[in-house]
């Protein structure tokens, strides 16, 4: 495992496999860290950053098939509770308290920024995948506006210059299926390398949909079905030396099914695991397509100079059909289509000459995004909706670490960010021969200077304390009240973080520690309100909630003998609206946040048998915490926790696997509404895989 751990459940995890001696003669070490989230540093050892990183061993004895189950491995990290909110960083969601808001955290591809429907739905496959980094904690003056609760970073393979191939298939529960392949072809010898990937997965849903099964959609709405095409070139040329140009293209499709089911106070029993509890107008099958495209160029100038330029593109085309759309003798349905599309173009300047290090960058955002929602026959009446967003990005950032002593280092950064932005949507009703049409547009400039400070601090060869100090940025915008038809502005949100960081490795290279403890304080936090109670026509985003965050992540990696690698992570936070009182959710004052268990921990070990034989196991713990907002009251949800286990054979040319998530069947929400819905948690699935390498 990549992740640095804390010790105390590693001695348990080492007792449970048989009690094996943890000074081991063999001179066994783990992996140096390197990263590629970061824009200054290198070296996990070198980065004031809370980073959680799963490399391509944990991958695959761990069988983590997208990148959302990395999650289960890191302190104060977890998936969103249904397929449409994002992902929970330190009990914030990425997408914020404000639906349809910039989001609070960014989603990167081998550095293509993605967008939010392509971080909802997208190239969430990790075959061929080198490493999952997770940045906790605000990253904006490096990475911008879209980083106030922080980063994921997903580094698929480079292409090599050899022959290299593989082919995977796999089996499970629910006609669960899987098939991969990898092709790497040297070009042209040193200088041009190409590398292919291709994955595809499905499962069918558990859940009972009697009043669906006859719509046109519904086998696609009951099917989770992903696949993604990705095709990288590496070239390195003669003519110009120290130069390297690297291209990555991919296209994705990803429909996820959903796990809402009806309770008791809609008629049903939570064990029916009914689905079908809505109008079918109002269940949707979302599907989305999405392209990326990156050129990276990199110009060594000298040893210790190097000039950057990346460029990216990124699409995202969504579906929203209702599950009835398109069927004889259905007229009150929906047909919705949302594109949005990303492109980006950076250039930095990196230093470092062992001593110091530093960072000088420009960056470059246009993004557009487009929706239409049509209603013909919507109990009675014909519904039009329209909305379309249009933003540009610019923004200085730089960050240096000087050492100004011989175990003390300053960091200084700062972000200058400007952006324009224009907002335009248009409601049309017609009802009895009449219309009835509510348009806006609204345009929205915004500015935000975001610097950060610390110190670095080192204690002994492979140790080392830091405090940093950081400003958090999330953009404004404009939106329209349809009760009213009044338009409306909400300004930025910005928050404080200050963090004390530790770094250590132990016994000659076999443990590794991290350890951060954080204060966040929150100023103008944007949320969604109803004014009238009930009605959401008369929602609007305003700047209405202080808050703070605290809490610690301590990490740990052991690497005990030849044989046995164990992991610990613990992750705690403490949130709470210091102000917030909403006019369709009362007053929150003093709550917590939504989706921000208190604790979370991860336990694991692998055990490598001999001949090729291993067998592992890993164990996720989730304190009980606030449901996503709902009705009044607000409920919670129950803590939980999952047991998952590997076993197999790995040889030089192929390996078999088979796995169990959720070994003892916990049955459990992640969300819940008064007994009205909720949504499922992850079932038991049992699965066996097979991989082979030419």
């Amino acid at each position: 495992m990549l992740i640095v751990r804390p010790t105390f459940p590693v001695l348990l995890s080492t007792a449970l496999l048989g009690g094996t001696s943890l000074t081991h003669a063999e001179p066994v070490q783990l992996d140096t860290l390197v990263i590629y989230g970061s824009k200054v540093s290198k070296s996990i050892a070198d980065t004031t950053a809370s980073v959680a990183i799963v490399g391509e061993e944990d991958i695959e004895f761990q069988q983590l098939k997208q990148f959302r189950d990395a999650f289960r491995t890191m302190g104060n990290v977890m998936d969103a509770d249904w397929v449409d909110a994002g992902f929970v960083i330190r009990g914030v969601n990425s997408e914020g308290l404000t639906p349809g808001g910039a989001p609070l955290a960014s989603f990167y591809i081998d550095g293509i920024e993605q967008t939010v429907n392509g971080t909802r739905r997208g190239a969430r496959g990790l075959w061929d995948v080198e490493q999952v980094e997770v940045y906790r904690g605000p990253q904006s003056t490096l990475t911008g506006r879209a980083a106030l609760a922080g980063a994921i970073y997903v580094k698929t393979k480079d292409p090599v210059f050899e022959n290299e191939g593989a082919v995977m298939a796999g089996l499970g529960d629910d006609d669960y299926r899987e098939g991969a392949v990898m092709l790497n072809v040297p070009v042209a010898e040193n200088q041009l390398a190409v590398r292919l990937a291709a994955e595809y997965r499905r499962r069918d849903t558990d859940l009972n949909y009697p009043t669906y099964e006859a719509f046109d959609n519904f086998e696609d709405f009951a099917r989770n079905e992903y696949y993604q095409i990705r095709a990288k070139a590496l070239y390195l040329p003669d003519t110009i030396p120290d130069t390297s140009f690297a291209l990555t293209l991919s296209t994705a499709y990803d429909s996820p099914t959903i796990d809402d089911i009806a309770g008791p106070a809609l008629g049903f029993d939570f064990d029916e695991r009914r689905g079908d509890f809505n109008l079918p107008v109002f269940t949707e099958q979302r599907e989305t397509r999405n392209h990326n495209a990156g050129l990276e160029i990199v110009h060594d100038i000298n040893p210790d100079l190097a000039l950057t330029s990346l460029t990216s593109y990124s699409d995202s085309d969504l579906s929203r059909d209702s599950v009835n759309a398109g069927t004889a003798g259905e007229s009150n349905v929906l047909f919705g289509d949302q594109d949005q599309e990303l492109i980006t173009q950076e250039v930095r300047l990196n230093y470092g000459n062992g001593q110091h290090t530093g960072v000088l960058g420009l960056y470059l955002a246009q993004e557009e995004a487009d929706a239409d929602f049509v209603r013909p026959d919507f109990f009675g009446r014909r519904d039009t909706s329209k909305q379309s967003t249009e933003a540009q990005n610019i923004a200085l950032f730089g960050e240096v670490v000087y050492a100004f002593s011989p175990s003390w280092k300053a960091v200084v950064g700062a972000r200058a960010d400007y952006s324009e932005s224009e907002f335009t949507s248009s409601f049309e009703q017609v009802s009895g021969g009449s219309a009835t049409v509510t348009r806006f547009k609204r345009d929205v400039d915004e500015f935000a200077f975001l610097p950060k400070l610390g110190l670095i601090k080192q204690i002994a060869p492979t140790q080392s304390v830091d405090f940093t100090v950081q400003r958090g940025f999330r953009a404004g915008g404009a939106g329209l009240q349809r009760s009213t038809g009044e338009t409306f502005e909400f300004d930025p949100e910005f928050t404080t973080n200050y963090e004390i960081g530790y770094r250590g490795e132990f016994l000659d290279g076999r443990l590794s520690a991290r350890a951060n403890l954080f204060y966040s304080d929150w100023e103008d936090q944007q949320v969604e309100q109803l004014e009238v109670p009930g009605d959401f026509t008369s929602s609007r985003t305003v700047n209405a909630a202080e808050s703070e965050s605290k809490g610690f992540e301590i990490e740990l990696d052991f690497r005990a003998t030849s044989q046995l690698t164990t992991y610990a992570s613990i992750g705690y936070v403490d949130t709470e609206f210091k102000d917030f009182d909403s006019a369709s959710l009362g007053d929150l004052s003093g709550s917590e946040f939504p989706e921000a268990p208190s604790w979370n921990i991860g336990l694991g070990a692998r055990y490598e048998i001999g001949n090729g034989l291993f067998i592992g196991a890993d164990l996720e713990y989730t304190d009980d915490h606030l449901a996503r907002f709902g009705l009044e009251p607000q409920e919670s949800v129950d803590s939980r926790s999952l047991v998952n286990l590997q076993a197999g054979y790995r040889g030089p040319k192929y390996e078999v696997v088979g796995y169990v998530e959720n070994l003892l069947d916990e049955d459990y929400f992640v969300y819940s509404d008064n007994d009205i819905a909720a949504t499922l948690g992850k079932r038991r699935a049992v699965g066996i895989t097979g991989k082979l390498l030419f």
